[in-house]
């Protein structure tokens, strides 16, 4: 595992986690799940298999700083900011420039820093295998065996076997539920996870076949790492790049894509209701934290982090409820997937000081 590298993809705001997210304290430096922040569980997953020194981390400019206090465990120029967001494509090639630029043998893994993951040592295993595969040039990525047939996830149709992984036959976006229920009756439907494994000069590539404007913008960053020039060129190059996904830029068209079938159990931390779902429940299902009580209440997530506010719950069913000491939500679990809509009229209404 010598030239074998992670990045963590830490960027976003996070605004379905309001009030809790903000702009400035986004959800990845956040302890949803309990414990320490989405983005140091995303980290410490990956040791032993992989040393401080091998493990890296994007993230926005502006949450820079917040995230290199939460990953003291990494170097700090191991974290590596973007000048503004332009999806996953062009973080992906900017991290593959820049590992390419320390080690023409760079292999990286690519994962996002807002998952659940329940084994960390199946993950590596899962991992391990999956850079095996890339080292003969592939393109790999992870399929997680479906709950249900979730509207959620974009979907990869299982191909034939190839040793320890399966050909991709192809990429699906996120289906209606009629299409997901297909797909998972036919049994070779996995959801796509986000994560990634291929060696740089496999990942440049693929960027330049498929998206040759991307290329000839991180050829420019590459000529300018290791000198004084490099912010000003990556400000400038990222204000020309177009927001698009490593998924529909590259991996859906790319020409040979394998595989790996993970051993853990996984879910994307998209909202509270997920994050709700993976923290410590009582016999009636509800999570309470801090200064709070729930009587008649189940399903329910009851949270607050002021310890002056008391928060009580009466004959809720399946409710989300976070205080903090400026604002409060409250929301049908059901309906947690909305909250950018909350966001927008807090917005529109000049509540800016609370996102």
């Amino acid at each position: 595992m010598d030239h074998a590298y992670a990045v963590v993809l830490a960027g976003g705001s996070g605004t379905r986690f309001w009030p809790l997210s903000r702009l400035r304290r986004p959800k990845q430096v956040l302890p949803l799940l309990g414990g320490a922040s989405l983005v140091r569980q995303t980290v410490e997953r990956l040791f032993p298999m992989l040393e401080p020194r091998q493990v890296f981390c994007i993230t926005a400019r502006e949450q820079a700083d917040l995230v290199r206090r939460e990953l003291d465990l990494l170097p700090p120029d191991h974290v590596i900011d973007e000048p503004v967001g332009r999806d996953t494509a062009a973080a992906v090639g900017l991290a593959a420039v820049f590992l390419r630029w320390r080690d023409p043998r760079a292999m990286f893994a690519v994962l996002p820093a807002d998952h659940f993951v329940d084994d960390p040592a199946r993950l590596q295993a899962d991992l391990r295998t999956a850079f095996a595969a890339a080292a003969e040039g592939a393109l790999v990525t992870v399929g997680i065996r479906p709950r249900g047939p979730s509207t959620a996830y974009g979907y990869l149709q299982r191909g034939p076997r190839e040793g320890s992984v399966h050909r991709v036959l192809r990429f699906r976006e996120k289906p209606d539920l009629e299409t997901a229920k297909g797909y998972v009756a036919s049994g070779d439907f996995l959801w796509n996870a986000g994560i990634f494994v291929w060696s740089a000069e496999s990942i440049l590539a693929e960027i330049e076949r498929r998206l040759p404007a991307l290329a000839a913008s991180l050829k420019v960053v590459e000529s300018a790492l290791g000198t004084s020039r490099l912010p000003t060129v990556l400000a400038e190059e990222y204000a020309r790049l177009p927001r698009i996904s490593i998924d529909y830029g590259v991996m859906e068209k790319a020409s040979r894509v394998l595989m790996v079938e993970a051993a853990f159990a996984w879910d994307d931390v998209g909202s509270w209701s997920a994050a709700s779902a993976h923290r410590p429940r009582d016999a009636a299902g509800n999570t309470l934290e801090g200064a709070c009580a729930a009587v008649d209440t189940r399903d329910s997530l009851v949270l607050s982090t002021d310890p002056k506010h008391v928060v009580a719950a009466l004959g809720l069913d399946g409710f989300v409820v976070v205080h903090t000491p400026d604002a409060t939500l409250v929301c049908p679990k059901n309906r947690a997937d909305e909250l950018k809509k909350v966001v927008e009229e807090l917005r529109r209404r000049g509540f800016e000081k609370t996102l």
